[in-house]
């Protein structure tokens, strides 16, 4: 799933549980930030990194985006991306899946 896409999907699951009303062009934290702390909230720890060292064409770019532990267990998602919005709204389709459904 592409990253427009993935951010939609997101901002669609956010509206119909209520957490948040968010639009489908939403960047940054700000507009998904209720949904990392409800993450949070259930159990999980919630990681998002800016890494600077990760600047070349090599890498699989600066931004880790990390959701584990509580109710996940085992079934933690982890995502290095050169796309801030396409980890977080992957993580927030990975933790719905796996526990709002």
């Amino acid at each position: 799933m592409d990253t427009e896409a993935a951010k939609v999907k997101a901002a669609q699951i956010l509206a119909d549980l209520g957490m948040a009303s968010v639009p489908g062009d939403w960047r940054g934290c700000d507009a998904i930030w209720p949904a990392l702390e409800e993450m949070a909230n259930e159990g999980s720890t919630v990681l998002i990194k800016i890494d600077g060292e990760r600047v070349g064409k090599d890498d699989n770019g600066r931004y880790t985006v990390a959701v584990s532990g509580g109710p996940l267990g085992e079934n933690y998602f982890r995502m290095d991306t050169i796309n801030l919005e396409e980890g977080l709204a992957k993580a927030i389709l990975h933790f719905a899946q796996a526990r709002w459904k």
